[in-house]
């Protein structure tokens, strides 16, 4: 029994001995535990001078309106004076989207209790010019959008005089409110149904807008009926707009205001009120244009964040020292704040003249259409527009079609490769059967030129007969080779996507002929085609170029490189086209003597089968590709359109 209460009082010596030795804390456990507590604005087991569950809750409020965003906060010192401490804390906080950090100094008091400390709740121990009755909010101080310029540096959409028209409500009962914006809608046609439940839904007084017109537009209606209507109100202002309503629409895109879909698909990138690209370079290069948005993290009243939780003060807030009251309606004061970067402008190689007289030379086209220009020494695309009923669709950049005969100078291109020469002989009979199908010339084909003609004649005349015997020749790989070497298949990032072309390696057979004359499986764009009348012009492959200074690290189709003398002979037999052939439209143009090649590509199941019209054409450092979906021949339907580019691009 003796020995059983000696080890006990033994190893309570032990423990109370361990306890006597163990030193208090000097407050740096503490400070190092408030700090972790504060980043984590989660206060855990630590004690307060208050209820943990109310520092909890501040810290929970305060955190709510600057949430996701929240600082790390470390100890960098500790100074105590007997049974009080000052621990100095230091703020870092990221801010999302902004590369300057918010770092500031602060502090909290403790007092000794015992072997532990009691921290004094405060909210400037979270920020020094925090005050009780404040919690944090973050807002963004929208940048300006940058333009999208022209070739010549000016800005392509810029504030352009516009007319707001509608209904003003003052004076107006309800029943005539409604006749009027019935009146209205019939002179602007608009949907009178919609717009009358608009106007209802105002209230009894305010402006009620039905259509904002540009200045010609506005012109173009009926005055007199407009004034008729009672309460006809017109605002004048400005808006953000291009040349004209369909100005190079599909390259450019447009801007609207940041949906709910746009803010939460950012993932905090983009804010309510912030305006984003659609589609086009607007979209393309939208970070960019865009620029930087400012920060400004601002001291509310609670009530002013979140009024409807408990934590909130409803009323008048007096701090704990008895500071002066925070009104639950006092302005925001700014803690920290950044400024916005304005956006840096797309310059392009657009020359408007020349895109809007080539969407002009497309308006009365009734079916999908584009015509690309481009300026063969630099790659420079002036214009690239596409007609009305392409509803939008970058049908320049973006159409996939056989490109009919325009193709025959990459067949041809491969002719020449093969030894013959622009008056090399070659068979240009009524039809031609390769691999049991039957090959036709176009209806109408001039008889003087069958026979044994040369191969410039050949192209002239579009001889369909004459490069599909070549099938067994030329074969599919040294094809798609000669066409590479021609621009056909490059992979070149304009900044839009873009399609260049594709000449599939392995046709056989019928498959083969056909690749020959511009059908089978090849397809091409007209902003390929028009680089493959650039890269005659020039003498070596063109790379299309329609944002200065983006690099589209261009990489080249398989095949050689394409020499100056192939590229001259090339030019030569495009030149008989016009002296001699179907793009005799061409040949009164001033200035350069213009080449140029017509295609005429099938397509469909009806018989006669439906054609696609190509022309590909160029005068001096002018390079031209016009396509209509469904047209007629490439002379008849594109011959008029390439002359219109042309001049328009002199």
């Amino acid at each position: 029994m003796f020995r059983r209460i000696t080890g006990l009082l033994l190893v309570l010596g032990l423990v109370v001995g361990g306890n006597a030795c163990s030193a208090p804390d000097d407050g740096s456990s503490t400070a190092d535990a408030l700090a972790k507590a504060l980043t984590a604005h989660t206060v855990g087991d630590l004690s307060f001078d208050k209820p943990a569950s109310d520092v909890q809750n501040e810290l929970t409020e305060l955190a709510k309106g600057i949430d996701p965003v929240w600082p790390t906060v470390a100890v960098s010192g500790v100074e105590v004076s007997e049974d009080t401490a000052r621990v100095s804390l230091d703020y870092t906080w990221k801010l999302p989207e902004v590369e300057k950090t918010w770092t500031y100094s602060t502090g909290a008091d403790m007092k000794r209790d015992g072997s532990g400390w009691v921290i004094t709740w405060s909210t400037e121990m979270v920020q020094p010019d925090l005050k009780t009755g404040e919690r944090f909010q973050i807002s963004t101080k929208e940048s300006e959008r940058a333009g999208i310029l022209s070739a010549d540096g000016e800005a392509i959409v810029k504030d352009r005089p516009v007319h707001i028209v509608g209904i003003n409500k003052d004076g107006l009962n309800e029943a005539e409110a409604a006749a009027s914006a019935k009146a209205l809608a019939a002179v602007l046609d608009i949907d009178a149904a919609v717009y009358a439940a608009k106007v209802k839904a105002y209230g009894p007084v305010a402006f009620v807008d039905a259509i904002t017109l540009r200045e010609d537009a506005f012109k173009a209606l009926d005055q007199d009926k407009l004034k008729s209507v009672p309460g006809i109100l017109v605002v004048p202002d400005t808006m953000p707009l291009a040349p004209s309503r369909t100005f190079a629409s599909a390259i450019l895109g447009t801007v609207h205001e940041a949906t709910a879909e746009d803010i939460e698909k950012s993932e905090g990138k983009i804010v309510a009120g912030q305006m984003v690209g659609t589609g086009g370079l607007q979209a393309a290069f939208d970070a960019q244009l865009s620029g930087t948005a400012g920060v400004i993290v601002s001291a509310v009243p609670a009530a002013a964040t979140n009024s409807a939780t408990s934590a909130a003060p409803t009323a008048t807030t007096t701090d704990d020292a008895g500071a002066s009251p925070i009104e639950p309606t006092a302005p925001p004061r700014t803690l920290f704040s950044v400024d916005p970067i304005k956006g840096k402008d797309v310059k392009t190689t657009l020359v408007p003249s020349v895109q809007s007289a080539a969407e002009a030379a497309l308006d009365s086209v009734k079916t999908p259409s584009a015509v690309v220009i481009m300026r063969p020494s630099t790659g420079a695309i002036l214009a690239a527009a596409n007609g009305p009923d392409s509803n939008g669709y970058n049908t320049a950049f973006l159409g996939q079609y056989a490109p009919g005969s325009t193709f025959k100078m990459a067949t041809s291109l491969g002719l020449l490769r093969m030894g013959m020469g622009p008056e090399s002989t070659v068979s240009c009979t009524p039809e031609f059967t390769a691999d049991g199908k039957k090959f036709l010339n176009a209806p109408g084909y001039a008889p003087e030129a069958t026979g044994e003609v040369s191969l410039t004649t050949a192209v002239a005349h579009s001889c369909n007969t004459a490069f599909v015997s070549q099938f067994e020749k030329l074969s599919q790989e040294k094809l798609a080779d000669a066409a590479g070497a021609l621009g056909i298949g490059m992979v070149n990032d304009l900044g839009l996507d873009a399609y260049m072309g594709a000449v599939p390696r392995d046709s056989k057979g019928t498959e083969h002929a056909a690749s020959l004359i511009g059908q089978g499986k090849v397809q091409t764009s007209p902003l390929a085609m028009a680089t493959m009348m650039s890269s005659m012009v020039k003498g070596a492959v063109v790379v299309p170029v329609l944002v200065d200074g983006h690099d589209g690290t261009a990489k080249p189709a398989e095949g050689a490189a394409l020499t100056a003398k192939e590229a001259g002979d090339l030019r030569t037999m495009m030149r008989a086209v016009v002296t001699d052939g179907y793009l005799s439209t061409l040949a009164d143009l001033p200035g350069a003597e213009a080449i140029g090649k017509t295609g005429t590509a099938e397509f469909g199941t009806d018989t006669p089968p439906r054609t696609h019209s190509w022309v590909i054409a160029a005068q001096g450092d002018i390079a031209v590709a016009v396509f209509v979906e469904d047209g007629d021949l490439g002379a008849i339907t594109g011959g008029p359109l390439a002359k219109a580019a042309l001049l328009a691009a002199q």
